[in-house]
């Protein structure tokens, strides 16, 4: 599909001391990531140190004409959050996550919305462009990983200590993987399990947005989670094995619940990850429904674009970072038309990106792949984006 504004680019981690020479080359966005267990060692404690250190950077982003976006950096909790009231997520089998529980826990949102007031107060949220989103235990929006569903602590199955706006598990005596309920109750519990991540989502805007923030929220979504086909088949069989589901990522509902919030950002953590053959957007993916079992051969950039499109929701997001995972490190270190930072750049293009950001900034300059050449595609797609512009036609992306 084509677009109609300019394709911003930027790193993830970046490093103050290149900054410059990176916003001189076209990388306009940076990208700041907190710690909230450096922050806050202590409930409401800031550390002085570890507040000028990121104070200093984003000086840095901001001397280099960078707009910077905010990680709040949930998922690293200071220890003392594990003391709070249901701080964890309990799954079906009663096995207790190593991440703090954001989604029913009332406590551990309440230590979370602290945080961002001291963060809000240090750092005033409108020097940001836009602030990431992940479910707050993990570093994307998602259930811990697994195989199981975390919907079983005391919180999510009696209502008691329960985050507000969500409601108790409707099948509480029910375990996935078992017997017991219609295919159409479970697909309402998947939905009901799912919606957990969007309430989720929803009161981080929520308080971010009475802190000051009105910029974009981009909500960091990996993969092509589970397609509607695929989880129909799995309610068939009471859920019994299915992973993405179980993490929460049916992206189709989450972001049809979040549909037509104007600052909302459908953001695709998993850019040129292989899948679907890196395979880009059309002008004519809308006119298909997202039913449609074509789809499954798409890429998870292209099928989460797909779902974007459908609820009015802006679209950007990064590739997979070196080692995450291993296999794709060749296609990582691949500088050529064939290598993921083309075919990511490709893939933004084709999609109608509003940003990409190529993870990570370190390895720009460590010899895994060059600065140089992520500067060199950024050049020719401003040229080409300006050759488009000049002669008012539509810019089609062309080979890198």
């Amino acid at each position: 599909m084509s677009t109609d504004s300019a394709l911003r680019y930027g790193t993830l981690g970046t490093q103050a001391s290149t900054a410059g020479i990176e916003s001189q080359a076209g990388v306009t966005m940076a990208m700041l990531e907190l710690n909230w267990a450096s922050f806050e060692p202590r409930p409401g404690e800031v550390s002085a140190r570890y507040l000028a250190t990121m104070r200093s950077w984003l000086r840095a982003y901001q001397a280099a004409g960078q707009d910077v976006t905010l990680g709040l950096g949930l998922h690293y909790p200071p220890p003392w959050v594990f003391s709070l009231p249901g701080s964890s997520y309990v799954d079906q089998n009663g096995d207790v996550a190593a991440e703090p529980d954001f989604v029913f826990s009332r406590a551990v949102r309440s230590a979370a919305a602290r945080y961002l007031a001291l963060v809000a107060a240090a750092l005033p949220l409108s020097d940001f462009w836009a602030i990431r989103l992940t479910s707050g235990g993990d570093g994307e929006m998602l259930y811990p990983p697994g195989g199981t569903y975390w919907a079983f602590g005391p919180a999510a199955l009696t209502g008691t200590g329960l985050a507000a706006g969500m409601t108790p598990n409707p099948h509480p005596s029910w375990r996935p993987g078992r017997p017991g309920l219609s295919p159409a109750q479970i697909d309402r519990w998947v939905s009901w399990y799912v919606g957990g991540l969007a309430n989720v989502t929803g009161w981080q805007m929520q308080t971010l947005s009475r802190l000051g923030f009105t910029g974009y929220y981009q909500t960091v979504t990996p993969g092509s989670g589970t397609r509607p086909g695929d989880l129909a088949e799995d309610e068939q069989q009471n859920l019994i094995d299915h992973e993405t589901t179980a993490v929460g990522a049916v992206w189709d509902r989450y972001y049809g619940m979040l549909a037509g919030h104007r600052h909302v950002m459908a953001y695709i953590s998993s850019v040129a990850d292989r899948s679907g053959d890196d395979d880009g957007g059309q002008d004519t993916d809308t006119l298909m429904p997202l039913t449609c079992a074509e789809m499954g051969s798409w890429s998870a950039t292209r099928w989460i674009t797909r779902v974007a499109r459908e609820h009015g929701l802006a679209v950007g997001g990064e590739n997979p970072g070196y080692g995450l995972p291993d296999s794709l490190n060749v296609h990582y270190t691949n500088p050529s038309a064939a290598g993921m930072m083309a075919s990511a750049l490709r893939q933004a293009r084709s999609c109608g990106f509003t940003v990409f950001y190529w993870a990570h900034d370190c390895h720009l300059w460590d010899g895994t792949i060059p600065f140089s050449r992520y500067a060199d595609m950024i050049a020719q797609e401003q040229t080409e984006w300006d050759s488009e512009r000049t002669h008012h036609r539509p810019f089609r992306k062309k080979a890198l």
